[in-house]
């Protein structure tokens, strides 16, 4: 029984692989805090095991909750619902998780206005920093009727980050508004992998939960009075919501508000201020944006990458300069089939390029699709130049960086050599001049000694003829 099922272990981790919608794995660990409560996430839970995820649950003082085993992940994602734990245990310690995050952990942090000190300390790590805990995102202007101004409605329209790989669907997009309920603020360094994907409105500032009148001297009061801190964000500048992705392509994202997860903002009906019901986005932003957190959107790869000369199809290691190089790259897109199944797909875009280097590009050009290409999956770029007059160690280098889409980066070595001796051309268009000046130079030469030849012989029978007479 033993070796059967050792045989089985392979085929069943294969066809678990195959049944998973994101493109690295579907074993999700929930580490939730004691004091929320499980059933108030239900409709989330529900959303991510009907996409074929395996959640395991966890208290932050689990010591059995391992995320990283003999070398190995036990787990293909992280979700921390635990903003307010003081302690964790060694195994889910900030020095464990960024440790599995190199290993590939792909991580999502559910926060709140309770985050801990220790907390912030760590998320520092990712060049974040979070307001104070006593302070909250206030909108006195765009909040349901029957919330206080605490509970902020977004315009996904004008809050949401737009044209930036699939974080965002169209729909999301194009649907109701954005509840944020007592959520906390946090502003983005100056780390170029950072994204911020949700930001207040204009209108929304930074201050105490308190709930502000229309009078303009009550709102001055309240923002002056003894205790109470002027708000020092606002607008774009106060971020709600944002994703990290490493050039390893793990991806981390940070929700600010632990209450728009929950059931009762989940697909709720809200009352607008003229009267109106409109169902919330929140649904379908968090479903978004854990969909790209767990790589089931955005997930580019290289399926392929080849060059040769023309007239050829083989890679060759040594190019002679002036060559025709074809530079051949096949991309494809991770997507998700009606039947809930992984597959992968076209990949279109118009911006990607290559540089063939040698320290510094030596030439840089666009790589084109090329619709006449046959394979099996993907999409099939293109470009051709002429080796450069240069011999040496060259690189053709495929790096494509674009925000909410996979870092992909390909790297091919080959030599550039000089003509060999028999490679050389027999006559050099250029030299004709030197050959026609050679050439009548020589015939002139040899006329010349022609002439002279026959006219010093007959001189000297002149001269001969004389003396005998």
């Amino acid at each position: 029984m033993r070796p059967s099922s050792l045989l089985l272990a392979p085929i069943l981790s294969l066809v678990s692989l195959a049944a998973a919608r994101s493109a690295t794995g579907d074993k999700v660990l929930v580490v939730l805090e004691p004091s929320l409560k499980k059933d108030d996430y239900s409709n989330f839970w529900k959303s991510l095991q009907d996409r074929g995820f395996e959640l395991t649950f966890k208290e932050p003082k689990d010591r059995d909750a391992e995320l990283v085993k003999y070398g190995e992940l036990k787990y293909d994602h992280l979700v921390m619902f635990a903003p307010g734990a003081k302690t964790y245990s060694p195994t889910l310690s900030p020095k464990s998780i960024l440790h599995a995050q190199f290993a590939g952990l792909n991580t999502l942090y559910v926060l709140s206005p309770d985050l801990t000190e220790n907390n912030k300390e760590f998320l520092r790590e990712y060049d974040l920093e979070f307001i104070d805990s006593s302070q909250t995102l206030i909108d006195p202007f765009n909040h349901p009727v029957d919330s206080s101004s605490s509970t902020v409605s977004l315009s996904p329209t004008s809050s949401l980050v737009q044209d930036i790989g699939e974080i965002v669907s169209p729909s999301t997009l194009s649907g109701g508004p954005i509840i944020y309920p007592s959520g906390t603020v946090h502003t983005t360094g100056d780390n170029p992998y950072l994204i911020d994907v949700l930001h207040a409105s204009k209108y929304a500032y930074i201050g105490q939960d308190k709930l502000l009148s229309s009078d303009e001297a009550e709102v001055d009061k309240s923002l002056n009075a003894k205790g109470t801190k002027e708000p020092i964000l606002n607008g774009k500048k106060a971020t709600l919501v944002s994703a990290l992705q490493t050039r390893d392509n793990v991806r981390v994202g940070f929700v600010g508000s632990t209450e728009m997860i929950k059931d009762i903002w989940w697909d709720k009906e809200v009352k607008t201020k003229d009267g109106k019901s409109i169902k919330t986005g929140n649904a379908g932003f968090i479903s978004d944006f854990s969909k790209w957190i767990f790589q089931e959107t955005g997930v580019v790869k290289i399926v392929d990458s080849t060059h040769h000369r023309k007239g050829e199809t083989e890679p060759r290691e040594l190019y002679t300069k002036k060559d025709d190089i074809t530079y051949s790259l096949t991309l494809a897109k991770h997507y998700t089939t009606s039947n809930g199944t992984s597959a992968w797909g076209l990949f279109e875009v118009d911006d990607i390029q290559l540089e063939f280097t040698m320290l510094d590009p030596h030439i840089r050009t666009a790589l084109k699709q090329d619709e006449s290409a046959v394979v099996e999956q993907g999409t099939n770029y293109k470009a051709r130049f002429d080796a450069p007059d240069r011999h040496g160690v060259f690189k053709f280098v495929v790096e494509y960086w674009r925000p909410g889409w996979s870092y992909l980066r390909s790297s091919q070595t080959a030599s550039v050599v000089p003509l060999r001796h028999d490679e050389y051309p027999r006559f050099i268009v250029g030299a004709w001049p030197y050959y026609i000046a050679a050439c009548s130079t020589s015939l002139t030469f040899l006329a010349f000694c022609a002439l002279w030849v026959s006219l010093g012989e007959g001189d000297k029978d002149r001269k001969g003829k004389k003396k005998a007479e």
